[in-house]
């Protein structure tokens, strides 16, 4: 059946608007051709590579971070790149790339949105930069930003403004000198031909908050209140009264005066804040996921740093720890974070240590300074190294280091840390969990403690292709660009606890049972002295190696038992459930015989896959599942020793018991 007359009217009338709509839509936001790669100029931004090209005559960069943080989020600076840019630094230090494209004499206009239209396309297909930047507007740069907010609230993942321009009605009309230098290029730009026209014009910034608001697009202004070139009864808080009324909001930090250029320059306040808002809504999360699981949080020492303003960091690891890098970053993180604490922070990284010695010596590093507030603890690549076949003790030695300090202060916020080693990488791809890491995440969940699998992070973001292990990362004692790997995703987890919802300290509930009794709860070293020496073994004051090799520091010039002849031998006693040795298994170390309150003797061989070329601190355990009470140990050195090693000595720096 044909339509009437009037229903065939009413359809063309529909066609005509719907045209007439898309029309409208189309003239706002052309379709920008697929852009082509174009020539860059490299030079120096601030330490930082910039990378500068031409857009349609327009010069534009983009500066690039010494490592891409995850999904290559962006910081779009829309005005004056190079006032003040302490923000800027900040976020390109934590792994942001900078954007920014000559907009400023276009002051928002049609023709300014649609350069930005082709700027946005072409980092996003040459950098491969995030969706959603952040868009970074200062002074009159707030016209372009929020315009193009407007006309694409789907990109904008948040705006962090420097005094911005909401209003062209306020600046430039309404300041006497930008009225006459500027005011002829807002007619100009926006192609008006009366200032009726232009008072008239609905789509300021202003004006057009709705798609914004709907968006819920996060929102920072920093603000003069006595800024008389943008004043901020007319821009920024006419703006947040605005959001409110439509259901969203605008955080306002605010300078109350300032004497530089009327009101309009000031020395930014909470720049650390702004860095932290930015990455807070632009991260974009590896794979969709994160790699930490917050689980009780980081609350109490949160609370210590703030209401007390003291604070006792404690770094316990291996070499990754000893060495400058993620440690250095997060210490000036949490300086930056609580900048009126007052920070006593304690490094006790030694290269080749894993769990179980850091659970001995745990009372005399870390815990004999007082009580620890927060505690960053790694040992995941040193347990696969040195006991990969025993996730018995790998447990034993991280629940050890875990119990030992929440009895020390139930109030110790502990973060555990899984570091990444090809041999974790070979696991992941073969749908494996690495046993340290399985083992030691255990102890995480049990005490409810935050943990970062950085081993896992490390392996998906190379097979995403974000970089590689041999020219980026190169080894498991990380380059400086792997380095910043760790501490840009520890900087995540610590963003993303001290956000939770602030709470009176609380006690972390200590479970009842340990996940295995013979755990190193108890661990501690022995005295030295209290060894009986039987035969062949001397106390030497001052050790040094035998022969010339490398030894750690702190494992070197220090007392030791020693002996070197075959039938040399010496017993200590022990109260509790387990016994060790530290010692330097070096090139010229030999097999031990063993035996516990008169028992059968075990032999156990010293000499490890590094002792040729490395006097090596060892935790060499003699026994851990003991009954508890009162046990006599007896060493002895027998004649025979490992094919490669050169001699049949012991150096025994400390007793181990648990």
């Amino acid at each position: 059946m044909k339509p009437t007359i009037p229903i065939l009217i009413i359809l063309t009338l529909l066609f005509c608007q719907s045209l007439s709509s898309h029309t409208a839509e189309t003239a706002r936001a052309p379709i920008v051709d697929p852009p082509t790669t174009v020539a860059v100029q490299k030079s120096d931004w601030n330490g930082y590579q910039k990378q500068s090209f031409t857009l349609k005559d327009c010069p534009a960069y983009v500066v690039v971070p010494q490592i891409a943080a995850p999904g290559k989020p962006w910081v779009w600076r829309t005005s004056f790149p190079d006032y003040c840019p302490v923000v800027d630094l900040g976020l390109v230090r934590c792994g942001y790339h900078i954007g920014y494209v000559e907009i400023l004499d276009l002051l928002g206009s049609d023709a300014a949105l649609n350069l930005m239209d082709k700027f946005y396309a072409q980092v996003r297909t040459q950098w491969g930069l995030a969706e959603k930047p952040a868009l970074e507007p200062c002074s009159r740069g707030g016209l372009p930003a929020y315009r193009y907010a407007a006309r694409h609230p789907e990109r904008i993942a948040c705006i962090y403004g420097d005094v911005p321009v909401m209003d062209f009605k306020s600046w430039p009309l309404q300041h006497p000198a930008s009225r006459i230098s500027d005011w002829p290029k807002i007619m100009k730009a926006y192609g008006f031909k009366t200032d009726a026209e232009a008072m008239a014009y609905p789509n300021n910034p202003i004006d057009q908050l709705v798609p914004i608001a709907k968006a819920r697009i996060p929102i920072r202004h920093v603000i003069c209140l006595n800024d008389r070139v943008v004043p901020p009864e007319q821009n920024t808080l006419e703006a947040k009264r605005r959001l409110e009324k439509l259901g969203s909001s605008l955080e306002v930090i605010s300078v109350k005066e300032s004497n530089d250029c009327e009101g309009h320059h000031f020395p930014y306040p909470d720049v650390f804040g702004s860095v932290r808002f930015i990455m807070k809504h632009a991260c974009v999360l590896p794979t969709g996921k994160e790699y930490f699981e917050l689980r009780d949080g980081l609350n109490d020492s949160r609370v210590k740093f703030e209401q007390e303003k003291t604070g006792r960091v404690a770094f316990l690891g291996g070499s990754i720890t000893y060495n400058p890098g993620w440690r250095d970053e997060t210490i000036r993180y949490l300086q930056q974070r609580f900048p009126q604490t007052k920070f006593d922070f304690i490094s006790t990284g030694i290269p080749s240590l894993g769990s179980v010695p850091h659970a001995f010596r745990l009372e005399r590093d870390v815990l004999s300074r007082g009580p620890v507030d927060l505690l960053f603890v790694e040992a995941a690549v040193n347990d696969s190294s040195n006991i990969p076949d025993e996730p018995a003790r790998m447990l034993r030695g991280m629940e050890g280091i875990v119990r030992h300090v929440r009895q020390a202060n139930p109030l110790t916020d502990i973060v555990q840390m899984h570091f990444v080693m090809p041999e974790h990488m070979a696991d992941y791809n073969g749908g494996r969990t690495p046993v340290s890491i399985e083992e030691h995440d255990k102890a995480a969940a049990h005490y409810g403690n935050p943990s970062l699998n950085l081993s896992r992070e490390v392996t998906d973001r190379i097979n995403a292709g974000e970089f590689t292990w041999a020219g980026d990362f190169r080894d498991l004692h990380p380059s400086p660009y792997g380095q910043r790997v760790y501490a840009n995703s520890l900087t995540r987890l610590l963003d993303a606890a001290y956000a939770q919802p602030s709470a009176p300290a609380k006690a972390h509930p200590l479970p009842a049972q340990p996940l295995d009794p013979h755990s190193y709860f108890h661990g501690r070293f022995g005295a030295l002295e209290s060894a009986k020496l039987l035969k062949g073994f001397q106390l030497v004051p001052d050790w040094t190696p035998t022969v010339q090799r490398e030894a750690r520091a702190g494992y070197v010039h220090v007392p030791a038992l020693a002996a070197t002849a075959p039938d040399s031998e010496f017993e200590f006693e022990f109260e509790g459930t387990g016994a060790g040795l530290m010692i330097s298994a070096g090139p010229d170390t030999g097999i031990l015989e063993v035996s516990v309150d008169r028992g059968a003797a075990q032999k156990l061989d010293t000499f490890t896959q590094w002792s040729q070329s490395l006097y090596l601190p060892w935790a060499l355990m003699l026994a851990d599942e003991l009954k508890p009470g009162r046990h006599t140990v007896r060493v002895r050195l027998v004649g025979e020793h490992n094919a490669k090693s050169s001699g049949t000595a012991l150096y025994v720096f400390q007793l181990l018991e648990n």
